[in-house]
């Protein structure tokens, strides 16, 4: 499974819209997610895994109560398999803005890689 189907489906209980990097719509309440790929884990000069440096932001109105949602995201990326999110708020006069930062990893299966 993807990062991005892996994060999709940790969030998907919520039935808010989830994207990767932007979103476009015109829902009040939402999921965008980003992260950054570094390769980890070297051995014969290769890296053995990816390391993913993610972010999952959630927006929302300031009548929203997002104290549980907040809980319940930590840890249902947690479940997922990634490391237990820091979350840092991101708020500011448009409505609730909650970022959640975390790591995961997937092995390179070079095999897979074709020329």
């Amino acid at each position: 499974m993807t990062i991005d189907k892996t994060i999709r489906t940790a969030l998907a209980p919520f039935d808010y819209a989830c994207y990767h990097n932007t979103y476009t719509g015109t829902d009040e309440t939402y999921f965008v997610f980003n992260y950054n790929v570094v390769p980890d884990d070297y051995s014969d000069d290769s890296p053995e895994y990816n390391r993913y440096l993610c972010q999952v932001h959630f927006y929302a109105p300031y009548t929203f109560n997002s104290i549980t949602l907040a809980k319940q995201v930590k840890l249902l990326l947690e479940n997922a398999g990634f490391t237990y999110p820091e979350q840092v708020d991101a708020s500011d006069e448009e409505g609730q803005h909650i970022v959640f930062e975390f790591e995961g990893v997937e092995y390179i299966d070079r095999e897979v890689v074709s020329a």
